[in-house]
């Protein structure tokens, strides 16, 4: 496996000596389709015991007809079929099984760190870049806003940080390397939009509000506090969610007037400034996409072919 021979390249470069700092930097396929590792992942997880994720048939009746279309991916399996064909289980069974075996290969990272002269003076930072959906808001895939779509793992580990301390609080990806710049002792980089997360871990601050951003192609925001979620597609449409009475995001509540001051709260840090599309961009996989990729760059009427889409 790709990952087992990454892990391999890793352990043999911290064996080395080195006259001064370096960063390292592994990325691991898994966990990411195609859903496939060495049968005894499979083992670890008994499709008995598997418990299919929260879904709702109709889910998708409240939200703006431009969320349906960046939800239309023609290439990947949807929820209904996933039911009637019986294979919901085994999708989550195989996504267990990577997650487990990459799981494995990390530990023998931190195993080939521990036995290194690096161990007590070197920063790990564990992430992922998105979430993904096991079969909620209709499919199987991330390409979306919402927060299965969007919410992802971030550790840290270095000298003079708590050990096992958790922090529930919305923050960026942005935040990464502002975060690195500190706890290596450099100095911070002025045009860094993310902020630096070792006040929060430290405790030299109190775990005030936060929010995080997420951007979707072209003016498409969310905008993610401690409690909700506030959506805002390109069109002007929105969706709104309660987590703390709404955990699946069953119910957009845009138009309810009992969360229009909540709703206005988080509406004013939507992005002031949006980015058209490069129009030198290859970009070919989802349809609303590379529509509106042609549609804000001058390209409309060129052909283009979407991946696995007959369009």
């Amino acid at each position: 496996m790709p990952d087992h021979r990454s892990v391999d390249w890793v352990a043999e470069r911290l064996n080395k000596t080195y006259d001064k700092p370096f960063f390292m930097g592994i990325g691991f396929l898994r966990v990411h389709v195609p859903l496939y590792v060495p049968q005894k992942w499979f083992d670890l997880h008994p499709l008995d015991s598997i418990k299919t994720r929260p879904y709702l048939s109709g889910d998708l009746n409240d939200v703006p007809p431009v969320a349906l279309k960046i939800n239309d991916l023609p290439m990947m399996p949807s929820t209904e079929w996933a039911i009637k064909s019986g294979e919901w289980p085994k999708i989550i069974q195989a996504y267990l099984a990577c997650i487990s075996f990459v799981d494995h290969e990390i530990g023998r990272l931190l195993d080939a760190l521990e036995n290194s002269e690096y161990v007590n003076n070197t920063v790990i930072v564990l992430w992922s870049d998105h979430g993904y959906r096991l079969g909620e808001k209709g499919t199987f895939a991330k390409h979306a806003l919402w927060n299965t779509a969007t919410k992802a793992p971030l550790f840290f580990s270095a000298p003079g940080l708590p050990k096992g301390k958790i922090i529930g609080k919305p923050v960026e990806m942005l935040s990464i390397y502002p975060t690195l710049l500190e706890l290596c002792g450099l100095p911070a980089y002025e045009r860094n939009e993310g902020k630096s997360l070792v006040p929060i871990m430290t405790g030299r601050i109190d775990e005030e509000p936060s929010v995080a951003i997420t951007t979707f192609g072209m003016n498409n925001h969310a905008v993610k506090s401690d409690r909700f979620r506030y959506i805002k597609y390109e069109d002007g449409k929105e969706e709104f969610y309660d987590h703390r009475n709404d955990p699946n995001e069953f119910t957009n509540q845009a138009y309810n007037h009992d969360y229009q001051d909540e709703k206005q709260a988080l509406k004013k840090h939507l992005p002031q400034i949006n980015k058209a599309w490069d129009p030198n961009s290859s970009y070919t996989f989802q349809p609303y996409f590379v529509e509106q990729k042609a549609r804000t760059s001058g390209l409309e009427g060129k052909p283009v072919k979407v991946i696995g889409a007959s369009r």
